[in-house]
């Protein structure tokens, strides 16, 4: 087979279209398309015309000047933008200096790479440092009236000058808020805004959202400066996300946010007087601690969806998860849906045995398999030994389950009756008696 010469065959991916070529660049860092583009001239025009509109510094850590070598290749990059296109809809730019602050003429130079990144018409923007103390931002340049995504990070903040009209998404991450009126104002300054997330900022004790019809999810995590207080008075609201790193008070006031989702990962009620608690919620967080010394009654509705039971993980192990924190609770009456919910109801007095939950009631809603449903019937008493179990005919596949588990349990009473010692499970060991009644009227077992 006649390959031709290696020089004929050495460069073909330069006679490819200029959209084929650009193609192929988009999948390269920054550095490798600075240095393809000196192979040829053709590699030069492609990169020319290439829209980079992405920059992060960490791509040029190798050089000492790296800072200066990665500002100057934005800025020359935009310009080439700037005369050839009419717009720059996405500009990110993220800069990392982590001993020495800026030197000015750096900081000057920076300062016009997002003045140029931004004057096109930009609709997604992202600028992030990562700097000895934090970037002020040139925001009388930031007022682009197109926007409509935006992540701001390690940097000052002050918004007095911002009007972003068309913004659904708005992210501050370590930023230092200057003046809180720019929060106050978001309904007038971003209208439209859909998601809202302020992440470890400083300058901001209170924080205050209103007047925002279109906002549907809230998202805070507070840091080292400490938020004292929330309070959000938006209907629309469906998702509210909250996280404190140094277990401070934080008073939310969220009861105007009548379409909301809560998601807890973690909670601490230090109230050693509290005698009544009552909580709904999609699942008990995986940090929850309850001051239990005076606890009498205590009502729970969880939403224990099968997606949250990880894969190999049995729901004896989530079950007991959830309800760990009230292994010193006597008598428990439960309505748990497999799939879909749980219900917790008057639980009272300290049990002797800590690591057996003492439920006296409990009542299923099931949505197993068959077989899952003989590993089920184990796994719950495993965890508790009910006075009384309840099952709703027609429910799901309650039906199935019932007949699983009535068998199971005859037969074990009977081995018993018969002087069968042998049981591979505790809980068939300590069987007492069973009895089984049927209700036709309600249908219930």
């Amino acid at each position: 087979m006649n390959t031709g010469s290696p020089m004929n065959a050495a460069d073909r991916i330069s006679q490819l279209p200029d959209d084929l070529i650009h193609l192929i660049l988009s999948f390269l860092s920054t550095p490798e398309v600075v240095r393809l583009s000196v192979l040829s001239k053709e590699w030069n025009q492609a990169y020319a015309s290439f829209p980079i509109s992405e920059f992060y510094s960490p791509s040029f850590a190798d050089y000492f000047d790296g800072g200066f070598r990665f500002a100057i290749f934005v800025y020359k990059s935009l310009l080439r933008q700037c005369q050839q296109y009419r717009n720059i809809p996405k500009f990110q730019f993220s800069f990392t200096k982590e001993h020495l602050p800026l030197p000015w003429d750096l900081d000057r130079l920076i300062t016009r790479c997002i003045e140029l990144g931004t004057h096109k018409g930009v609709k997604e923007l992202s600028i992030y440092f990562s700097i000895p103390g934090y970037y002020k931002l040139p925001e009388a340049k930031l007022s682009v009236k197109e926007l409509v995504v935006c992540s701001l990070g390690g940097c000052i903040f002050n918004g007095a000058a911002i009007n972003w009209p068309y913004l659904r998404e708005l992210s501050l991450n370590n930023v230092q808020i200057s003046d809180r009126r720019f929060i106050d104002n978001l309904s007038l300054t971003c209208p439209l805004i859909e998601k809202f997330a302020l992440l470890e900022c400083s300058g901001l004790k209170y924080l205050q959202l209103s007047g925002l019809r279109k906002l549907k999810k809230v998202t805070v995590k507070s840091g080292y400066w400490h938020l004292e207080k929330i309070e959000i008075d938006v209907v629309s609201l469906h998702t509210f996300s909250y996280s404190e790193k140094r277990n401070l008070k934080t008073d939310i006031d969220l009861t105007s946010c009548k379409n909301l989702e809560m998601s807890v990962e973690e909670a601490t009620f230090n109230t050693p007087r509290l005698r009544s608690f009552i909580c709904v919620m999609h699942k008990i967080p995986s940090l929850f601690s309850l001051n239990q010394t005076s606890l009498q009654e205590v009502s729970l509705e969880l939403f224990a969806a099968r997606n949250y039971i990880k894969h190999g993980e049995s729901f004896l192990e989530v079950f007991r998860g959830y309800l760990k924190n009230f292994n010193n609770i006597k008598i428990v009456t439960l309505s748990i849906c497999v799939y879909s919910s749980s219900v917790v109801h008057k639980i009272v007095s300290p049990v002797s045995n800590s690591g057996l939950l003492d439920i006296s009631h409990l009542k299923l809603e099931i949505f197993t398999r068959e077989r899952e449903s003989h590993a089920l019937v184990d796994d719950l008493f495993c965890i508790c030994r009910p006075q009384s179990l309840l099952l709703v005919s027609g429910c799901a596949n309650n039906d199935e389950f019932m007949k699983i588990l009535c068998k199971k349990l005859l037969r074990m009473e009977k081995r018993k009756q018969d002087g069968a010692a042998t049981y591979q499970n505790c809980w068939q060991h300590e069987l007492e008696g069973v009895k089984i009644q049927i209700s036709w009227k309600k249908r219930i077992i």
